[in-house]
């Protein structure tokens, strides 16, 4: 396997790697079955977490400090988060319903769609960044792993996609890829002499409601 596609592997939640230039699967289950078609799954209800948050309000009584703000920060990007996967779900499922509607609708929800996911991600690794400076999770959490590929998939699937630290690649995702009825983002890996050498799928449902799981039991224990 080539070194640099294994080390975006480890790195990130990629969960299938098809190679283009010798046709099979290299990585994962040629036939993925996505969390949109599997189990599209609920989010929690934010007001079940009120009183949590109440509560660690009401540990600093009327200190203001550096931490208490990091707390406030970890509260907002919570939200964003949420409610950034929360406008996906909705304008995908539009987007899906457009399919053999209005094409100038289907193409608008399906850009709100992508969006929608580069917030999820960018607000999720937010929220990591700030547990770990607040202590809340550190490499002997059993969910470090998960938390470090997702930070990775935002870094070097969406954000620095063109220019990815440690990399030879460039990497493109393909936003028509969510105007589907599963829940993969294709990316396209760009190698040195090969357009298109490999397309490697995360599957951004499984991502969200995995770390919302992590986030959650952190903040049910203040």
């Amino acid at each position: 396997m080539d070194p640099d596609i294994k080390k975006l592997i480890d790195l990130t939640t990629i969960v299938k790697v098809d190679d283009n230039i010798l046709r099979k699967t290299i990585f994962g289950d040629a036939f993925y079955v996505s969390r949109f078609i599997n189990n599209q799954g609920q989010q929690i209800i934010l007001s079940d977490l009120a009183q949590n948050w109440e509560n660690k309000w009401l540990s600093f009584g009327e200190l203001w400090n550096g931490e208490r703000q990091n707390y406030r920060f970890l509260f907002d990007s919570f939200k964003l988060y949420y409610l950034s996967f929360e406008q996906l779900r909705i304008n995908k499922v539009s987007c899906i319903n457009e399919a053999f509607g209005d094409r100038d609708k289907m193409v608008d929800f399906n850009q709100l769609t992508g969006l929608n996911m580069y917030g999820m991600y960018y607000h999720g690794k937010k929220c990591i960044d700030l547990l770990i400076k607040l202590k809340l999770i550190n490499e002997n959490h059993n969910d470090w792993a998960f938390c470090k590929k997702f930070s990775e998939t935002r870094n070097k699937l969406i954000e620095h996609n063109f220019n990815p630290n440690g990399l030879s690649f460039q990497i493109a995702p393909s936003i028509w890829s969510l105007a589907s009825t599963d829940s993969l983002l294709v990316t396209l890996v760009h190698s040195s002499s090969n357009e298109r050498a490999f397309d490697v799928y995360v599957d951004y449902y499984d991502d969200y409601y995995q770390l919302e799981r992590i986030l959650v039991n952190v903040i049910r224990g203040f």
